[in-house]
């Protein structure tokens, strides 16, 4: 497998959703969620948890690159990230996924007038996350 189009998921939804794999526009995202504790201070308390989507419609050199990384959400304190809290922060960015799969009428510059609009859907892929992130996201450890 050199890219996940090739991957048996990737054509699981293009077949569940036969409508959303004609357009080739359409985005295939990650979900990355890892609590990290910055300027590497073992001693230190201070925890972030960013959280950052991945556009997979991208070569696989271009979908990690920084550029194309798209900071959904910085979620700051340890005591922010229990069960209960982390639904709260994660809200607005489920919300604005929900919308992107429903559609969103973009505008295309360099077609020509009349072609210029298309409708863009977006899927949420996968997500991906260290053990104690998946504990979180998945609502096992509180």
């Amino acid at each position: 497998m050199k890219h996940l189009c090739d991957s048996k998921a990737w054509k699981h939804i293009h077949e569940k959703y036969p409508t959303f794999a004609i357009e080739p526009r359409n985005v295939h995202l990650g979900f990355a969620a890892n609590g990290v504790n910055p300027f590497k201070l073992t001693w230190s308390n201070r925890f972030t948890w960013p959280m950052m989507l991945l556009n997979y419609n991208l070569p696989p050199w271009l979908t990690t690159n920084k550029f194309f990384i798209m900071f959904a959400l910085l979620i700051l304190g340890k005591e922010s990230m229990t069960g209960e809290k982390f639904d709260v922060h994660l809200r607005p960015l489920i919300d604005e996924l929900q919308k992107l799969w429903a559609r969103v009428p973009p505008y295309v510059v360099q077609k020509p007038l009349g072609y210029r609009f298309f409708t863009l859907k977006g899927i949420l892929f996968w997500t991906i996350h260290d053990f104690s992130g998946y504990g979180i996201i998945t609502g096992v450890v509180h």
